[in-house]
């Protein structure tokens, strides 16, 4: 399948698209297997292996804790900041896991196997999960790698994963491998590059689905900037960082209140792009739930720029609700 919009913004937990998201999708391929094969309820004892850079860098980027709700059935564009809180804990508290959401088995972080000097040929980020039964015999093998922006493959696949890619963007009504085949298009077909990618999703979605999926993707964007902007004291990790997007924000309130808008400083502006980004970024640094956009360590532009767009352009304070649902969908698609 081509890389589409809904690829590139998927929803997810931070701090990592690469160590976070990845990983636990990873991790809930193989619980959603471990379901169709039968053998969940054989399943006796867990191995997770963890190689190179995840296992190096994986404890500061939450892979551990991700791979086990992964394990557990949880999907990243699912889960509820909430349900990751109540399930970590629970973990925790029981040191038991419940794989694939229904065989209870005594496991936890610190049981995963930790190989940061052994980098598999394939990828740097690559993981090893194994299941086996009473008798010490394995029931299910899979290795995956994590490739970044919370894309996985898996081993021995990653050539035939290349080849579907580039027979997908040959079926696309509009294919292009560059920005200057994306240019080429619209000047040709005339067309902006918003339209382009909507001619290309309409191959695999009806147009309310794409306007439906967008919409929903820029809701995350926006509760993820409330949840923050309340959020105060320490972000997670031994550094000991403030958060300073609620005092940012209540300084800027303060400042604007009672003012024109056509008269104000246009740092003014730069001043709210700045702190949207800032509040995403804090947001994702401390596990909450953000868009992948295209990485999670990049989480924040994109809102913060729609964020330009939905309140700063001229005319918008008088736009209709359906005007601005107008500008979220061909904003994002563009982007």
């Amino acid at each position: 399948m081509a890389v589409g919009v809904f690829d590139l913004f998927s929803i997810g937990i931070g701090p990592s698209s690469s160590h976070t998201v990845g990983p636990m999708r990873a991790a809930a391929v193989f619980a959603e297997e471990l379901k169709t094969s039968g053998d969940l309820e054989k399943v006796a004892s867990l191995r997770v292996d963890l190689y190179g850079s995840l296992a190096a860098t994986g404890h500061g980027h939450g892979t551990m804790t991700a791979i086990l709700l992964g394990l557990e059935g949880f999907h990243p564009e699912q889960i509820l900041p909430e349900e990751v809180e109540g399930r970590l804990a629970a973990i925790a508290e029981t040191g038991t896991l419940q794989l694939a959401g229904s065989v209870p088995l005594p496991y936890g972080v610190q049981d995963m196997v930790l190989r940061p000097l052994t980098i598999l040929p394939r990828h740097t980020n690559g993981m090893t999960f194994t299941v086996s039964d009473a008798d010490g015999e394995v029931l299910h093998k899979a290795t995956f790698f994590s490739v970044g922006g919370g894309f996985i493959v898996r081993e021995g696949e990653e050539d035939a994963a290349l080849k579907e890619l580039d027979e997908s963007k040959k079926e696309l009504p509009l294919p292009f491998r560059t920005a200057a085949e994306l240019l080429g298009r619209c000047q040709s077909k005339g067309l902006s590059i918003g339209q382009i990618m909507f001619v290309n999703e309409r191959a695999s979605r009806t147009e309310a689905e794409i306007r439906d999926g967008l919409l929903h993707i820029y809701s995350v964007m926006e509760g993820c900037v409330e949840v923050s902007l309340k959020r105060e004291g320490l972000l997670p990790g031994g550094l000991k960082v403030r958060r300073r997007a609620p005092d940012w924000h209540e300084r800027l309130m303060k400042e604007t209140l009672g003012q024109d808008p056509e008269y104000r400083d246009p740092k003014y502006w730069q001043e709210w792009v700045n702190l949207i980004a800032l509040a995403v970024n804090e947001e994702n640094a401390s596990g909450g739930r953000v868009v992948t956009a295209p990485t999670n360590g990049a989480a924040g532009i994109i809102p913060a720029v729609l964020y330009y767009a939905l309140h700063f352009v001229p005319g918008m304070d008088q736009a209709t609700q359906a005007d601005r649902d107008d500008v979220v969908v061909k904003f994002l698609l563009t982007a």
